[in-house]
């Protein structure tokens, strides 16, 4: 009976604890539910009733709306491009553009059609050729092949406009009367006489601002028809190329946020040149045209190509986006294709090589006073730091043995104002990992070390609160540590480390985005050489008490001197191998002092 009257006191209590942690968590999951539900709610309200008729109304929604950089005055000037990054924008899809339907009931009928399109420059970057969502599905279809066939052409039709195959197999469309580039599929009758209509408009536009035509063959077109966030705005995206300047232009104007790739302090029309140079080789690459004389292209690359060559072999400091052996590859390359390069194959593998070099010129600010002449020179003024955040640099470089110092150094050198030259970025990143695999290999040497330390039975049978027995605990614990942090971090850099330029620069400006900068990442490398010296510090502490307290005073005076000595030349090689000698300080410090006393005496100022 008393346990039966035990069990039923402990189920009640249960029941009742149940009940009342079903009240207290019920609350707050419906309160989360509600605000769920109303963000929801408001969200597609926003989505529904939100206008869009204007283009800035569009950028703003996607959040590109940036200031210029300089004021343009005449409309055929040129101009600056929008933000790229990524090919594809938050508002806009490639779906088919369509009229829908009236309905009778003035409450049930959708957002306003917009009759005229809404303009937009863009850049090559931004095409989306690359980004194009996923349509073929996955479906087993035998289709059988008719006896004689020979044609094999996709019998759609296109219109005026001529399908073209990528080197690469994507597929765009041209029309050779008029020069106009396309990535929106023509085969389709909605798009094609919607893309009729705004070419029509768009050139009517170029005729009466610019006085342009694109018969003259020297100036192309590419549109890409697309549509606006409400699925009802028609947005005709747009940029003109001019093949003897090498040039792109707009009829409108144009934010400088992503074209410029995060450099600061970008003004004079002679530096943004480089920067739509490099658009203008994107183009040529995605659109490859009769029109580029491929000897002549050649002729430059190879030019350029060998310079770069030859300043890589007489110095180390060499600005070149491709290191000594990718530099020789090319010009291999170079001397198999000959004189005869015509053809989209030849163009877009010139016109690649071009359009990385001319990348590399507008990030070291080619052609100005303050140009860049080499990898380490940076061009931006420092900002001044805190004295807090300085002393606690400092400290942090104490108490990690100088480990982050160094690694701030060849930071410095691959991190120069927030730019990543290709080949010290591989390099820098194979020393990272050579590091951390030694280590890895010394901080397992270790833990052996001080596992079979703890098993010497002299300091198994101790006390467990002696110094040998915790400084060993703390030696494992940093052992451990760094062997951890080690593994983490050459797993990250096989990951990351490989990456090209573009990823690094994203990878750097998201680790380095504190208050602490560059610095915090160069902590984070030197923490398991660190946490490796503070294993073997504590490893000889606990080592060293066990020594000096058990034995007699012929052992201790003999193991004393000899850890005396081998201290004192320890210490004696790392003092010289630092760039801060203490001995030549003092020295300088108190020759100062006593100068400034005898002037003191003299009466004369210091």
């Amino acid at each position: 009976m008393l346990r039966k009257h035990e069990g039923g006191k402990l189920t009640n209590r249960l029941r009742v604890f149940l009940k009342v942690l079903a009240r207290y968590v019920a609350y707050p999951l419906r309160l989360t539910h509600r605000l769920f539900h109303t963000l929801l709610q408001l969200y597609s309200r926003r989505r529904q009733f939100t206008p869009t008729q204007r283009d800035e109304h569009l950028e703003r929604v996607a959040g590109s709306i940036q200031p210029h950089i300089l004021p343009l005055s005449n409309p055929t000037q040129l101009q600056v491009p929008p933000p790229s990054g990524t090919a594809t924008n938050s508002f806009v899809s490639l779906l088919s553009v369509h009229t829908p339907v009236t309905l009778a009931n003035h409450g049930q009928q959708p957002a306003p059609v917009h009759c005229h399109p809404v303009f937009r420059a863009t850049t090559p970057s931004q095409v989306m050729r690359y980004n194009k969502n996923p349509q073929i599905k996955r479906e087993v279809r035998l289709v059988n092949i008719p006896a004689g066939k020979r044609d094999y052409s996709d019998a759609e039709d296109s219109g005026d406009w001529c399908a073209r195959v990528h080197p690469e197999g994507a597929l765009y469309f041209h029309d050779p009367v008029r020069g106009i580039y396309t990535d929106s599929n023509m085969r389709d009758e909605p798009r094609r006489s919607s893309m009729t209509s705004c070419i029509d408009e768009l050139l009517a536009l170029m005729t009466s601002r610019c006085g342009l035509e694109l018969r003259s063959g020297d100036i192309e077109l590419v549109v890409e028809l697309t549509r606006g966030r409400d699925h009802h705005t028609r947005v005709c995206r747009y940029y003109f190329v001019d093949h003897p300047n090498r040039l792109l232009f707009w009829l409108d104007e144009m934010p400088t946020r992503r074209i410029f790739d995060g450099v600061l302090g970008v003004e004079k029309w002679s530096h943004i040149k480089y920067a739509i140079q490099h658009q203008y080789w994107q183009h040529c690459e995605m659109y490859p045209s009769d029109k580029l004389l491929g000897p002549q292209l050649l002729k430059e690359l190879k030019e350029v190509v060998v310079h770069a060559s030859a300043e890589i072999i007489t110095t180390d400091l060499s600005l070149s986006p491709f290191d000594a052996d990718e530099l020789s590859k090319i010009l291999d390359l170079i001397d198999r294709l000959g004189d005869d390069v015509q053809g989209a194959h030849y163009t877009c593998v010139i016109v690649r090589f071009m359009r990385y070099f001319s990348r590399a010129q507008f990030f070291n600010f080619c052609g100005l006073p303050e140009a860049r002449l080499n990898a380490d020179q940076p061009l931006f003024v420092k900002e001044k730091k805190s004295k807090f955040l300085v002393a606690f640099s400092w400290a942090v470089n104490v108490a990690l043995f100088d480990a982050p110092r160094s690694h701030m150094e060849e930071l410095r050198r691959v991190w120069v104002d927030r730019s990543i030259n290709s080949p010290r970025w591989k390099n820098f990143n194979s020393k990272l990992s050579s590091e951390w695999s030694g280590i890895t290999m010394y901080s397992t040497v270790m833990v052996a070390v001080d596992v079979s330390f703890l098993a010497v039975p002299s300091v198994n049978l101790q006390n467990a609160g002696s110094v040998t027995i915790i400084s060993t605990y703390i030696s494992l614990f940093c052992i451990v540590g760094s062997l951890v942090v080690s593994l983490f971090l050459t797993r990250q850099n096989r990951m990351y480390g490989q990456e090209s330029a573009d990823a690094a620069v994203i990878f750097l400006t998201r680790v380095t985005g504190s208050i602490f900068g560059t610095k915090s990442l160069a902590t984070v490398h030197g923490l398991p050489y660190a946490m490796l010296l503070w294993g073997m510090v504590y490893f000889i502490i606990a080592f060293s008490y066990q020594v000096f307290t058990s034995t007699p005073i012929i052992t201790l005076a003999t193991t004393g001197s000899a850890c005396g000595i081998v201290a004192l030349f320890t210490l004696w090689l790392v003092s010289a191998a630092r760039e801060f000698h203490i001995l030549p300080w003092l020295q300088a410090h108190l020759k100062d002092k006593y100068q400034t006393l005898n002037r003191a005496r003299c009466g004369l100022r210091p």
